[in-house]
């Protein structure tokens, strides 16, 4: 008995020493929190923002990109065309207060053909921008600078339309009298609500079908009903309208450059300076 306590002892020392030298094992960090779904988007939009210096809002470049954030204030013009959907989108500005201050001096009408997109300027800003269709391949819609040269509420086409059937059928829904009446069929003439005439030859600004992008009609330039009729009811004989290839400068008040434009300005204006004077009656 004597000579085991010794041993113990010594035993119960070695085990002592060998737990003091053992490194102490780290503590497992906690856990943190899942961030909210709606915090990580945020934390990633705002990785990508569009510098507002004289980038061109109606031109802005990178929407499609991810995380792209929109720059402009809610509500502005500015952040209309700057949301991803625009230009191809059915939606519409409009500025009330602007538009009651229209007159065929302070205001025009620039038509994007590459946009689709009809924007009316009063005092060098955007009052109402909306989507169009303009003429498709073998009826493109003419440009350069015009006017309003009449209204007319119910306008129908003297030219494109329906051929009805001697038993009230439609024989052909998108019907052209240039090439005459077929025997036996009568011709019912297209509706054109909410008409602004800007050539003689029949190219005008009017209620329609319109699709985001497409260009669908026959030369006129089409418009929702519902925005047809509220540009008309602003609408005045001898607002300048401007319908052209390239997309203006909304920077500068909506400028854009002589791009395929049918009357050509003096040397060194850009189109919108200079409106030609109405063809005579």
């Amino acid at each position: 008995m004597k000579r085991a306590l010794p041993l113990l002892v010594s035993a119960l020392l070695l085990a002592c020493c060998q737990q003091v030298q053992q490194p102490a094992q780290p503590k497992p960090a906690p856990a943190k929190p899942a961030q909210p779904a709606e915090d990580v988007a945020e934390e990633v939009e705002a990785v990508v923002e569009v510098p507002k210096g004289d980038i061109n809002p109606l031109d802005i470049p990178g929407k499609k990109r991810e995380g792209y954030k929109n720059p402009y204030p809610k509500g502005s013009y500015e952040y209309f065309v700057a949301k991803p959907a625009y230009p191809r989108t059915m939606a519409v500005f409009e500025d009330n207060a602007l538009l009651n201050r229209i007159s065929a001096a302070n205001s025009k009408l620039v038509i994007c053909i590459p946009q689709q997109r009809a924007r009316l300027y009063i005092d060098g800003r955007v009052a109402y921008d909306w989507p169009v269709s303009t003429g498709r391949d073998g009826h493109e819609t003419p440009t350069g600078v015009f006017r309003i040269l009449e209204k007319e509420k119910n306008h129908h086409s003297n030219r494109y339309g329906k051929f009805i059937s001697s038993g009230g059928k439609v024989a052909n829904s998108n019907a052209d009298l240039a090439n005459g009446t077929p025997k036996g069929m009568t011709f019912q003439p297209s509706s054109m609500p909410n008409w602004n005439r800007l050539t003689l030859d029949g190219v005008g600004v009017h209620g329609g079908r319109v699709v985001a992008g497409e260009r669908l009609s026959h030369g006129c330039i089409r418009s929702p009903y519902d925005v047809a009729a509220k540009f008309y009811e602003y609408s005045v004989v001898g607002l300048p309208v401007y319908v052209s290839r390239a997309v203006e400068d909304y920077n500068r008040g909506g400028a854009v450059k002589p791009i395929d434009v049918k009357y050509r300005p003096k040397p060194g204006n850009d189109y919108t300076d200079t409106v030609p004077t109405p063809p005579k009656q």
